[in-house]
């Protein structure tokens, strides 16, 4: 019986090592210094070398495409799945206290979209532990943060399906941090407009709170943005509320898309554009955004360079 056990031990210990061994081999060299690395845009983003940065959540990932609005190499989109509005205040005033003067688009989900919170850990693997990020999480969160590959243990095959799948662009765009599903539209998504019912952004006092202590001295440009929602005609004023409690604030833009883009060949569900509906909508921001810099409204950091194709 010793014997069993002792054989039993060293064949689980053995297969356990050469389970981390393996995972090890694959972050190193296919996932490491690869955008479907799930820690990716956060380890860049700390980094600090980009001129135009896009936050936000899952809509923000799959609607801006960057080369379609300006022809900087340094400009990226660090939309993260899942993260609604909870992850984006945090990274902002990470950015706005860099020193460099960036354009900051961020997306502000409505209520019924955001579902955001620290879902998952191991997307802070490497982020430094002086950010304001990482002391927003508490004590026990913090000590949580592992180290691949442990954080993924259970997970491996998942882990080598979806990052091999999105390394060669199977089912997928990627590029620059944007991410857009060419698969087959999701149809029952379609109806699922309860999601999309909010008429204008709820003003969460703690949040405006925030937002007011933390830009009062700001020098990047920020743009909020309300990205629209299949089948959401006619909604008010998203940022009604919300506008004029951040007016007195500096370099600060609001600008609101609700029910525009509503024709449903643009659309891969009801809230996320598929990469036609994403190519269209980067080209009006665009045009948008220059509209503002021609009329003297907006002023760019001349290093900021719109892309002039179509």
């Amino acid at each position: 019986m010793k014997r069993f056990l002792t054989q039993l031990g060293l064949i689980l210990s053995t297969s356990l090592l050469i389970s981390f061994v393996i995972a090890g081999i694959f972050e190193r060299y296919f996932l490491e210094d690869n955008e479907s690395h799930i820690a990716y845009k956060l380890n860049r983003f700390y980094s600090f070398s980009d001129d135009v940065l896009f936050m936000g959540s899952s809509r923000a990932q799959q609607s801006f495409l960057v080369d379609s609005m300006f022809t900087s190499d340094h400009s990226y989109n660090y939309g993260l799945v899942g993260t609604g509005n909870w992850l984006w205040p945090r990274l902002l005033v990470d950015a706005i206290n860099n020193d460099k003067q960036e354009l900051i688009f961020i997306n502000v989900d409505p209520p019924s979209l955001d579902h955001g919170s620290l879902w998952n850990s191991s997307y802070y693997l490497k982020i430094p532990r002086s950010s304001f990020l990482f002391n927003s999480l508490s004590r026990s969160d913090q000590r949580s943060i592992g180290y691949f590959p442990f954080k993924f243990f259970g997970r491996y095959i998942e882990l080598f399906r979806t990052g091999i799948k999105r390394w060669y662009n199977i089912t997928s765009y990627e590029y620059k941090g944007t991410s857009i599903s060419v698969k087959t539209p999701n149809a029952e998504m379609f109806g699922a407009s309860s999601f999309t019912k909010d008429a204008a952004l709820i003003c969460d006092e703690a949040k405006i709170t925030f937002l007011k202590t933390h830009l009062s001295h700001n020098e990047d440009i920020i743009v909020f943005l309300k990205l629209p929602s299949y089948n959401e005609s006619g909604k008010e004023s998203f940022f009604k509320d919300f506008k004029p409690q951040l007016k007195e604030l500096p370099n600060i833009f609001f600008m609101d898309y609700t029910g525009t883009f509503q024709d449903r060949k643009y659309w891969y569900d009801h809230v996320h554009f598929n990469l036609e509906g994403a190519n269209v909508f980067s080209q009006q921001l665009r045009e948008d955004l220059k509209a503002k810099v021609d009329s003297g409204t907006m002023k760019l950091p001349e290093n900021i360079v719109f892309f002039k194709g179509h």
